[in-house]
């Protein structure tokens, strides 16, 4: 009889507990995970930004290779560059640059539509990406 007596109650205890249990259980509940606007404010400040990724950082050779070579834009017949930041013309005679023929260009005696020609020449002359010499340089 004494064993009997101890396992009604311990039924009842364990009958009792998973009651109280079963009441203040929240596994029901649903869970909502951290969201991607969250993680981006805690992560973000330590993110490169496009301009950090897409601009090459300067070496040693690439600095080498800028004072070696010099761009050079040819526009009818005439070949056109910047060395030591002044602005040269030459003649382009059977795909070659006539070195004899350099001088420097004089903006000043230009008139507007002369001016706008070279303009564009500058910006080609100033713009290009840092790997010309090892690619196709498509963009």
């Amino acid at each position: 009889m004494e064993y009997f007596i101890g396992s009604v109650v311990t039924l009842a205890a364990i009958i009792g507990l998973n009651l109280l249990a079963r009441l203040f259980d929240r596994s029901n509940e649903e869970v909502v995970g951290p969201s991607q606007s969250y993680i981006y404010n805690i992560v973000g400040p330590y993110m490169l930004t496009n301009e950090e990724l897409t601009e090459p950082k300067p070496t040693q050779s690439s600095k080498y290779a800028d004072k070696l070579f010099v761009r050079v834009v040819i526009v009818e017949g005439k070949a056109y560059w910047i060395q030591d930041s002044v602005f040269y013309v030459a003649d382009y005679k059977n795909d070659q640059v006539d070195k004899e023929s350099a001088k420097e260009v004089d903006t000043m005696s230009m008139d507007k539509v002369q001016l706008n020609k070279i303009m564009l020449v500058v910006e080609k002359l100033r713009e290009g990406a840092y790997d010309d010499s090892w690619n196709a340089g498509e963009s």
